[in-house]
């Protein structure tokens, strides 16, 4: 299956991963230094590649200059919202490098979603560093393909996790939702054991594919079954005479959208819950269902125990 031929390399960390950032950071034959204002301080340059909130206060602005003292980049904070935190990183992957300036604020005014971290990507050019647009909000951190570098996007459900992929276009310098990612990496809810017996039952539409017009039939879901995913690890000794029931994928329609309570310019990816599916295989059948019902049907509960 396309989804099980990348390493993600974090998706259920909650924080976005990177490599380790030092003091001078080298990409694309320039290396890169962070400089940083703290409150009432001069612009001075970080000897680890990060900066962040002391007693004294936040970041007022950040600045990434080059072995030339030059500034690619730099960042003020909103008027009485400083940055608490400030790192440079760069990544590379077959044969494609990415270096990334990750920020995040103690508070974000207004309501709604608060994302965590704010990423800003650059292509680390011979002439210098070219901007990936959007900066992103909300991302767990990058995955390693055979084509080169993507980002992951980790949503939970309560019933399930699945991750979406984001990649880097070098050409027009764009960071897209990867197309045709016809199945998404499923995973447990990070609280509940990765497999188990469900006395769940009753019969579910199966379909061919993600598509409510694709053909169908019903299948019958016994009380018993064993409920296990495909990544699973677990050794869990099958019932006699049970259905097993395995987790394979999950697909929703997935957007970049303008991210909420985040500056102009910044995109988050969200995605369609009414229009949730999961790849599953039945003993020996396999096929797309649709449904919290479903879900419910198959043994998967709302992680809080909602019914």
């Amino acid at each position: 299956m396309p989804f099980t031929s990348l390493i993600l390399l974090t998706l259920l960390s909650g924080t976005p991963v990177q490599a380790s950032s030092s003091a001078i950071v080298m990409a694309g034959g320039h290396t890169y230094q962070l400089f940083c204002v703290q409150e009432g301080e001069l612009i001075l340059a970080s000897e680890t590649g990060l900066c962040e909130k002391t007693e004294s206060g936040g970041v007022q602005r950040f600045e990434i200059r080059n072995e030339d003292g030059e500034v690619q980049f730099f960042q003020d904070a909103p008027a009485g919202n400083p940055f608490s935190y400030v790192g440079i990183f760069s990544i590379a992957n077959a044969g494609i490098e990415v270096l990334d300036v990750d920020t995040s604020h103690d508070e974000i005014q207004g309501s709604g979603p608060k994302p965590a971290h704010l990423i800003y990507y650059f292509d680390p050019t011979p002439s210098g560093l070219v901007p990936f647009n959007p900066a992103i909000a909300g991302v767990d951190g990058f995955a390693h393909l055979s084509t080169g570098i993507a980002l992951s996007r980790t949503f939970n459900t309560g019933f399930f996790q699945f991750s979406v992929l984001l990649g880097f276009n070098a050409a027009t310098h764009r960071i897209e939702i990867m197309p045709d990612q016809i199945a998404f990496s499923a995973f447990p809810p990070a609280d509940r054991k990765k497999s188990g017996t469900s006395q769940a039952s009753g019969e579910i539409k199966f379909y061919s594919t993600h598509n409510i017009a694709t053909p169908k039939t019903d299948v019958r879901i016994k009380p018993g079954h064993l409920v296990t995913w495909w990544q699973s690890l677990d050794t869990v000794e099958r019932p006699p005479s049970s259905q097993v029931i395995t987790i394979l994928a999950a697909w929703a329609p997935a957007s970049l959208k303008p991210a909420d309570n985040a500056p102009e310019g910044v995109q988050m990816v969200y995605y369609d819950f009414n229009n949730l599916w999961l790849q599953i295989q039945v003993d020996d059948q396999t096929g797309w269902i649709k449904g919290t019902g479903s879900f419910r049907m198959i043994g998967l509960e709302m992680a809080n125990g909602q019914h």
